[in-house]
């Protein structure tokens, strides 16, 4: 059976003085080359070199198979420039986390498009529940949120984890200490995120392990309105690391909430059964650089 392999020797031993400056070409030994091109002439039942103690000259036939080999290679590397390039092309849609969307993804997916300019991105900034959904329903290829349940169509990455922290007015009492428990939050009017926010499972679950009964004020879906409501001296909330990039400018004071400290597990979700781009790994690893980042920032 002729091989690309076999083709590159008889292009190379056409071109060369002699077999042993042929396979010194190829980083072959000569017996090995030799034997290469004995082979294929038995298969093609031709001689393609006429051999003497002291010469090497190639037949008719051997300058026509030459030069079909060259064809061949030539044909070969262009195919591969063209799948190389085609690797460097295409799409790719993202599901991520308000909070992600708005601290790490800018400068990730800035940073990405440098690298592939002909990639396009789709980037859906949703809630947890409606990132996995879309990433079930095909409509996404990667869900850049929390650790989801354990699922065998799912796939999790963890890359880091962010913390709840207290968010105050600087005039409020709580600003004034450097540590803040969650039973402390007690007596203060809480703005709360609504059930549908992993925001508000991650503050239910630090009440319920302190055993602390604490009625919202307010119960809103949005971060920006909590912080909103918090600015305007309604109350104070407890939000992840990660949002902060949401208030940035604010006149608003954060505190690590600690007894217990409460933590998000951030990641990438993929589908098992979906095979990603080739440039999806540049672009997670782009991806977590900044995530880190952000949550270091913080």
């Amino acid at each position: 059976m002729n091989t690309l392999r076999q083709f590159q020797i008889v292009a190379a031993a056409a071109e060369a003085a002699t077999f042993s400056a042929a396979a010194a070409k190829l980083g072959i030994t000569q017996p090995a080359l030799s034997e290469a091109i004995r082979r294929l002439e038995r298969e093609l039942g031709v001689t393609l070199f006429e051999r003497t103690t002291r010469s090497l000259r190639i037949t008719d036939e051997g300058r026509r198979i030459a030069g079909i080999a060259r064809d061949v290679m030539q044909d070969v590397e262009r195919a591969m420039q063209r799948i190389a390039e085609n690797a460097l092309k295409g799409r790719v849609a993202i599901a991520a986390l308000p909070s992600i969307a708005c601290s790490a993804l800018p400068a990730a997916l800035a940073e990405f498009s440098r690298t592939y300019p002909d990639v396009v991105v789709s980037l859906h900034d949703v809630q947890h529940e409606r990132a996995m959904t879309m990433l079930q329903d095909g409509e996404v290829d990667i869900a850049v949120t929390l650790k989801p349940a354990p699922s065998s169509d799912l796939s999790f990455e963890g890359v880091t984890f962010d913390t709840a922290h207290l968010v105050c007015r600087r005039d409020h009492p709580l600003a004034r200490r450097r540590k803040v428990g969650w039973r402390d939050l007690a007596g203060h009017a809480f703005i709360g995120l609504t059930r549908i926010s992993s925001v508000r499972r991650l503050t239910d679950a630090a009440f319920m392990h302190d055993d602390i009964v604490l009625t919202p004020r307010y119960d809103v879906e949005q971060v920006p309105s909590a912080v909103a409501l918090v600015e305007a001296g309604l109350g104070v909330t407890a939000l992840p690391s990660l949002t902060f990039a949401m208030f940035k400018g604010r006149s608003l004071v954060v505190r690590p909430l600690g007894d217990p400290v409460m933590r998000r597990h951030v990641g990438f979700v993929t589908r098992t059964s979906r095979t990603l781009p080739p440039f999806a790994s540049a672009l997670k690893q782009t991806i977590q650089v900044h995530l880190k980042k952000a949550v270091r920032e913080a």
